[in-house]
């Protein structure tokens, strides 16, 4: 039975490999495997595993085509917008988790996942504070939730409100959670939307940092070292070689096309790996705290976009 889930497995990401396949039919592809086929614990594990690291490696090869200077540029440009959108979605979370009275862990990781970057953003904080499992998956199955929704949701919406690439790019990097949700999305909607918006996350990204270092003083029990996303260095360096040794070009191209599609993989193995038992623990406040900081966070994102961004 195992073998047969695992032939099923594969034929599903054969099925994602033509070009023609969204990361967001990608991501559908595999929440329907999870629901239907994908019940062994030991395979949802190894495909979260995968998972994980084909988008690492697929968020590095999108250094491949983002020259160096514009990465900086608009890194600068958008520092202060991210650093606004982060310390209010801390804010607002942290504080709706108090007046919910929500588990203090729980509303700090999904007020992390939503500040920063999902389940990276979880994971790191998660160490930092030692959550447990119960607390892990809660956060990470509520926000894994609204990801999936905004890949469906945003590219149509920027379409329906005539946005720019750069608006949009710039919206989904700082509205969307994960990184992988924002390439996917930027990628629907256009080559220079996912520029933009792999900077702006980038960026949105570090935020990891002085924040894990904030709870590593603020949990003085729980003082250990933290972890610096591999794939931010990486990415950081594929976009140096892009622009500093331009006589590869033809090497780089190729692999900037070939990790917009394991982008694509990468996303069915994430949808193939959600464990539906989680909703199972989760209450309605949790739910309630996670939807309003999300909502927040994307209408006021949007106005921004729309009227302060060209």
């Amino acid at each position: 039975m195992k073998s047969h889930r695992i032939l099923l497995l594969f034929l599903a990401l054969v099925c994602c490999v033509p070009s023609f396949i969204s990361s967001s039919i990608a991501l559908m592809l595999g929440i329907i495997y999870a629901i239907s086929i994908g019940k062994s614990i030991s395979l949802k594990a190894q495909t979260s595993t995968w998972g994980g690291y084909l988008l690492k490696f697929s968020v590095i090869g999108l250094g491949f085509g983002i020259n160096f200077n514009v990465l900086l540029a608009t890194g600068k440009n958008n520092i202060g917008t991210t650093a606004f959108f982060v310390f209010g979605a801390m804010i607002i979370g942290l504080a709706l988790g108090k007046l919910l009275r929500i588990d203090k862990k729980i509303a700090l990781l999904i007020s992390s996942g939503t500040a920063i970057c999902g389940g990276s953003a979880i994971a790191a904080v998660g160490s930092v504070i030692k959550a447990d499992a119960n607390q892990l998956s809660i956060s990470t199955a509520v926000v894994f939730s609204l990801n999936a929704l905004a890949l469906f949701s945003f590219p149509a919406i920027g379409h329906w409100l005539g946005l720019s690439q750069i608006q949009f790019g710039t919206w989904a990097a700082i509205a969307i959670h994960d990184m992988s949700s924002v390439v996917g999305a930027a990628t629907k909607y256009g080559d220079e939307a996912l520029k933009i918006a792999s900077v702006t996350k980038m960026i949105r990204v570090l935020w990891i940092i002085p924040l894990s270092l904030a709870l590593v003083f603020g949990f003085k029990e729980n003082r250990e070292s933290f972890k610096i996303p591999s794939f931010i260095i990486g990415f950081l360096v594929a976009s140096c070689l892009f622009s500093f040794l331009p006589q590869f070009k033809e090497y780089y191209t190729f692999v900037y096309k070939i990790s917009k599609q394991i982008m694509v993989l990468s996303l069915f193995l994430i949808g193939s790996s959600i464990s539906f038992e989680s909703f199972k623990k989760v209450g309605i406040s949790v739910i309630l705290q996670a939807s309003t900081v999300w909502i927040i966070i994307c209408l006021l994102s949007l106005y921004y976009v729309m009227f302060f961004q060209k």
